[in-house]
């Protein structure tokens, strides 16, 4: 997530998941012992789920814990996987790439503007990166699939006149006058309020929770989109750091 990569990401509302990435491990592969590789790939499947998920007593035990815990390959697997580092296969990556995209969630979100929801997510000091250190990962270590919803087709212009609105608003109500509408600024406002309450925090601040009533009926549209595609996706998906669940 360089400044490349979140350059590429839209400015749009949308859903997207977080995801342990084994993109990395196809490159080295070609690199490195079969056995090296391997085990690298266990690991990499394992880091996520290995802490427990809750613990406490049940009768008279006065500590049990639940884990998760992905199954290993097969033998039959390792040796398919063994075979192709050999062989130098290139479409190693394409299967690695499958299993990057289609795993068990780590977290799923929304945002009205999806650019600036990941920008938050991926500080150093946010919510979610202590989640992920706490299970020995870091952004950089995942991969982000971001669905955006593309109609209407005027809805970049619909946010960021949102924006502009809320800025004039805000600063009608202070009595300064208005200061050219910087992007940025909103992002940072909004991403100092996130990092108070945290990603599951009951009084969540995001960009659905900005729209007021006289928001377009498009954004408003946008806005109930992307929350049941979220709420239908966690329960369907069961990822791993999501505690709220609407």
């Amino acid at each position: 997530m360089g400044r490349a990569s979140s350059g590429m990401i839209p400015k749009l509302p949308g859903i997207y998941i977080w995801t342990v990435d084994l993109r990395d491990i196809a490159v080295a592969a070609l690199e490195h012992n079969p056995d090296d590789v391997y085990d690298q790939i266990k690991q990499t499947m394992a880091r996520p789920r290995h802490e427990a998920l809750e613990s406490g007593m049940v009768g008279n035990y006065r500590h049990v814990a639940i884990q998760d815990r992905s199954p290993e390959l097969t033998g039959a697997s390792a040796e398919r996987l063994a075979q192709m580092v050999r062989e130098r296969n290139l479409h190693l990556e394409w299967a690695l790439m499958c299993a990057t995209l289609f795993q068990r969630p780590l977290y799923v979100g929304k945002a009205i503007n999806l650019a600036s929801r990941i920008r938050t997510h991926v500080r150093s000091d946010s919510p979610l990166s202590r989640e992920l250190a706490r299970l020995h990962l870091t952004p950089s270590d995942c991969a982000i699939v971001l669905l955006p919803v593309k109609s209407p087709d005027n809805i970049a212009e619909l946010i960021a006149a949102e924006e502009a609105r809320r800025r004039s608003q805000e600063a009608s109500e202070s009595g300064s006058p208005a200061s050219p509408l910087v992007r940025e600024d909103v992002d940072d406002r909004i991403n100092e309020q996130y990092l108070e309450d945290g990603p599951d925090s009951e009084d969540e601040l995001d960009y659905g929770e900005l729209l007021t009533s006289d928001v377009s009926p498009e954004l408003k549209q946008a806005d109930e989109l992307i929350r049941l595609a979220e709420s239908l996706t966690i329960r369907l998906a069961h990822p791993l750091l999501n505690r709220k669940m609407d």
